[in-house]
């Protein structure tokens, strides 16, 4: 048996925490062990949850060990993965059971497919990614690493998300169009065109927009 850690305690750990024990292997491949957060407290007023075992920059991975990150932030993701795959860790996929995963269809170490996500066939998702409640994705397309597709979206078929891509909730992307890396499709837009790498694109149809950082 393998003991799951979730990186993050925050309110998306929570939910993973949730996710876990109704995901495919819960209770006969892996069990929950508890998360690594910096901060101590984060479960503090939260009843049910296990412990907070350690820290993701400091936390020494276990033979029995496995991981999956739940921070909502891209780039904190990628720092603990690289951090803790560096001391050796091994992450694992958590896909619920209620998800439909037509053939062919392979998911990434440490990524997440949630309650009722719909992946029809031959499509591919990278490592880290997050495909989230109620979602489709149609057949062929390509899901890079760390990519998230929010909750009640329509990925289209043949579409391709670059590494780091967001997809926020009720987004629409049209059949095979391309995301690029680290861009954004707003909440309920419709990307009828191609996403250039950093673009944020909001409304319907889906145009540029600068946002203040």
């Amino acid at each position: 048996m393998k003991h799951l850690i979730i990186v993050g305690a925050g309110g998306f750990g929570r939910e993973m925490y949730g996710a876990a024990r109704q995901a495919v292997g819960y209770g006969e491949t892996f069990d929950v062990k508890g998360f690594l957060d910096a901060n101590a407290q984060a479960l503090d007023g939260f009843q049910g949850y296990p412990p907070i075992v350690g820290t993701p920059a400091d936390y020494v991975p276990q033979p029995d060990d496995v991981f999956i990150t739940a921070l909502g932030s891209i780039a904190s993701r990628r720092r603990c993965a690289a951090a803790l795959e560096a001391r050796g860790a091994t992450f694992i996929a958590i896909v619920d059971r209620t998800a439909f995963l037509g053939p062919n269809v392979t998911v990434g170490a440490g990524s997440f497919i949630a309650r009722n996500a719909s992946l029809t066939a031959d499509v591919t998702v990278g490592r880290h990614a997050c495909v989230f409640h109620g979602s489709s994705v149609g057949h062929d397309a390509v899901l890079g690493d760390f990519s998230h597709v929010y909750a009640q979206c329509a990925v289209g078929g043949a579409v391709k998300l670059g590494e780091g891509a967001s997809v926020y909730p009720g987004a629409v992307i049209v059949p095979r169009r391309t995301v690029g890396a680290d861009a954004v499709v707003g909440a309920g837009s419709v990307a009828v065109l191609n996403v250039r790498a950093g673009e944020t694109v909001v409304g319907n149809p889906a145009r540029p927009v600068q946002v203040m950082k």
